[in-house]
């Protein structure tokens, strides 16, 4: 489901920024750890000279947690854990890079990265909400039960100290980025816990125990 939610922001991302720029022909964005680029000292290179998407903490959203888990299911009602609803940190690195040393003419890596990481934001900033419904680019869903997924991106600004944690703990020097927050409404799976029988006999029990009274 988390691959599926991340291909579904990386497709629709990556048409917008292609429809927009008709001198790239390559896919701007792709689905990576950032540690591990080999512009950070790590053996992935497919990272180099894109947008890379990462995942880099998820969160549940637990306002949302008390459901009830009791569901009808005609004449026998069953009992369902209530869906769960996460919080996707997902951060957006400009991962273009110019030769140490380079003149200031040859920054046109650096350059273009920023350009891009600049369309990130104004793309979600013009389209915050995504469904399967809203996103053609996501066809390949046959899922039923992705029917009700709902994700929300929302942008999460960091400070200076968040920024050092965050890159350290990725195991490299500072890069662009922007981080956001998607929320996931919601995350489930059908799968019954328990099932039951309706009650039929309170009246007749409590008539009983008054007649026992009197």
């Amino acid at each position: 489901m988390i691959r599926t939610i991340l291909q579904l922001l990386l497709n629709e991302l990556s048409t917008c920024i292609l429809e927009a720029n008709s001198d790239i022909e390559e896919p701007p964005v792709v689905l990576g750890n950032i540690g591990l680029s080999s512009a950070l000292g790590g053996a992935e290179s497919y990272m180099q000279d894109k947008i890379v998407l990462s995942l880099v903490n998820l969160m549940e959203e637990v306002t949302l947690k008390n459901a009830s888990p009791y569901r009808n299911n005609s004449a026998q009602p069953v009992v369902q854990n209530p869906p769960t609803f996460l919080n996707l940190f997902l951060l957006f690195t400009a991962n273009f890079t110019s030769p140490q040393g380079a003149s200031s003419s040859s920054q046109v890596p650096y350059n273009n990265g920023l350009t891009l990481l600049s369309s990130v934001i104004e793309f979600f900033q013009s389209q915050r909400i995504f469904t399967v419904q809203n996103s053609p680019a996501i066809d390949m869903v046959q899922n039923p039960a992705l029917q009700e997924l709902k994700i929300a991106m929302e942008l999460f600004p960091l400070t200076f100290e968040q920024v050092n944690h965050l890159w350290g703990s990725l195991g490299g020097k500072q890069m662009p980025f922007v981080l956001y927050k998607a929320r996931v409404l919601p995350l489930k799976k059908e799968r019954v816990v328990r099932r039951g029988a309706l009650i039929h006999d309170v009246q007749a029990e409590v008539n009983h125990i008054i007649k026992d009274k009197v």
